[in-house]
């Protein structure tokens, strides 16, 4: 952490010299998103993920918590309207990855004896 901190701060000036903004720290309303985006895609899944471990198999629940990227991803599709530049692409991969996360919920139910 303190080397991505060390190294992103020597990179901002130049970052800022080649894409200049007139701020360096975000709007009320888009802190107010942050701290949303943070509750729930962060510690309520990290608080569900504890609670799940005690029913389903961790390998399964690792799976589904890696989806974070793709809720916050939809997420800002429906609070941001930032879907516009993605393409199919996109969708076959998400369809690929949830239909992973499903296969692997559905095949690693314990047998009923």
């Amino acid at each position: 952490m303190v080397g991505g901190t060390i190294g992103l701060g020597i990179l901002l000036p130049f970052y800022l010299y080649f894409f200049p903004v007139t701020t360096l720290l975000p709007s009320t309303t888009d802190l107010l998103y942050l701290l949303l985006l943070a509750a729930f895609c962060t510690v309520t899944l990290y608080v569900l993920f504890a609670e799940v471990l005690r029913v389903i198999p961790a390998f399964t629940v690792n799976l589904s918590f890696n989806l974070e990227p793709i809720y916050s991803i939809i997420l800002a599709f429906i609070f941001f309207n930032e879907g516009k530049e993605v393409n199919a692409s996109f969708y076959l991969g998400c369809a690929f990855v949830m239909l992973s996360v499903i296969l692997q919920s559905v095949f690693s139910k314990p047998k009923q004896v």
